[in-house]
């Protein structure tokens, strides 16, 4: 089951509660209005230092102000933009509580399959949403099929920078699913397993497959006094490309990486490694094993 079928809330088009934001637009309309009811003030209007232009600037000020907490507090109501203790509050409706070290991104996906959480994990979605609740340490996991009543949990572990899960999180997620061996020390774990995996599933878990790649890229920068910020633009941009696509099923195109190393500034990118797109399965990670070490800069002259 792809996490890509569930709405991506991130592509939502802003909600038509929310008012723009214009200073220049709102004072207008204030001397406009003003204007409007006394015309002789059409002159004392036009000059800055006016008490009255500055009190007009003050209020259109305030007002902006108050119009962006108001929008602030709409999105404090909708799962596509609540974070923090808002998003916990929203959590909370769907019994849903925010793990430790759980980020807003990951919290609100498990919001989205908590319908899913109602029974077994007997759908791909309801896999998924029992996987990501058993332990924050779950990066990523996808659900697989092969067979009838057969089940494979690939993980992604963020313990690590490879994602490899430990054995202590493996161990966590068969306690989990009612896989661990032996027998468990109370008669509520079992029952505690038998809501989660339904009792004709054999369910298999397994780490995640590393593809690993190396990336290596020479940028010639175009003169100027902002060279260095340009530079740890292109870093900061790259970096995050990478930790995007440090996910399961996420490839690496060598036309997303032209487009985060050119940016503004740079006058020409050699990409020398990866020498072609790296595609990966669902069941696999792009891994850059090397970060941004060998990503060199030169001044064109």
């Amino acid at each position: 089951m792809s996490k890509s079928k569930l709405i991506d809330l991130s592509k939502l088009p802003p909600p038509n509660v929310l008012q723009q934001l214009d200073y220049e637009q709102l004072l207008t309309e204030l001397k406009n209005n003003l204007l409007a009811q006394n015309p002789a003030l059409e002159q004392t209007l036009g000059l800055e230092s006016e008490p009255l232009t500055q009190l007009l600037n003050t209020y259109a000020y305030h007002a902006m102000l108050l119009r962006a907490r108001v929008n602030d507090a709409a999105k404090s109501t909708m799962l596509s933009s609540a974070m923090g203790s808002d998003l916990d509050h929203i959590a909370s409706k769907y019994g849903v509580v925010r793990q430790q070290n759980e980020n807003d991104t990951r919290l609100r996906e498990r919001v989205q399959l908590a319908f899913h959480s109602l029974n077994t994990a007997g759908t791909g979605k309801s896999y998924r949403y029992h996987t990501l609740s058993a332990d924050e340490r779950v990066k990523d996991v996808h659900v697989a099929s092969p067979s009838p009543c057969h089940v494979v949990l690939t993980v992604l572990s963020n313990e690590s920078q490879n994602g490899l899960p430990s054995s202590g999180l493996m161990n966590t997620l068969h306690e989990a699913f009612g896989l661990q061996a032996g027998a468990p020390e109370h008669v509520s774990h079992v029952l505690e397993a038998q809501k989660i995996r339904p009792i004709g599933d054999r369910v298999d878990i397994v780490p995640a497959k590393i593809k690993s790649f190396t990336l290596q890229a020479h940028i010639k920068l175009e003169q100027g006094p902002g060279n260095s910020h340009v530079k740890e633009l292109v870093l900061e941009k790259t970096a995050r490309f990478i930790a995007k696509q440090n996910g399961l099923g996420q490839s690496i195109k060598r036309s997303a990486l032209f487009a985060v190393l050119h940016q503004e500034g740079v006058e020409e990118v050699e990409l020398i490694q990866p020498n072609s797109n790296i595609v990966v399965a669902q069941d696999e990670v792009a891994w850059c094993e090397n970060g941004l070490d060998n990503i060199t800069f030169e001044v064109v002259a």
